[in-house]
């Protein structure tokens, strides 16, 4: 299987956001790591793929509090999704998925936290 490294403060960021009730967005990246959340209902991801831009960051990838990947509503040339749960004592809980183009079946990928 796949691994996806991603930031231990991002992941902190993607924990936060989800006790917050929001729980839905999307991530930047600059030189493909992921370096920015950008909370925001599907409805507002224009918006944000747009401060994205401005700041000079890619789209990497759509994140959501969902059981399972949500085959219509990554945004295009967004790679990964990345779903959220929290259990009981607050632990985050992340599973990430990539597929191979347009129309693709998601795969799920192996989780790596880095020690940033």
């Amino acid at each position: 299987m796949r691994h996806l490294k991603l930031p231990r403060t991002l992941a902190n960021a993607l924990l936060s956001d989800l006790q917050s009730g929001v729980g839905e967005g999307l991530i930047g990246a600059a030189a493909d790591v992921p370096v920015s959340v950008y909370p925001c209902p599907p409805a507002n991801f224009a918006a944000a793929s747009a401060l994205i831009q401005s700041r000079g960051e890619t789209s990497f990838a759509h994140y959501a509090h969902a059981a399972a990947p949500i085959a219509d509503i990554v945004p295009i040339g967004t790679p990964y999704q990345i779903l959220l749960a929290a259990d009981i004592k607050g632990v985050i809980l992340l599973r990430a998925f990539t597929r191979a183009g347009d129309g693709a079946p998601w795969q799920e990928l192996d989780i790596e936290l880095d020690h940033d």
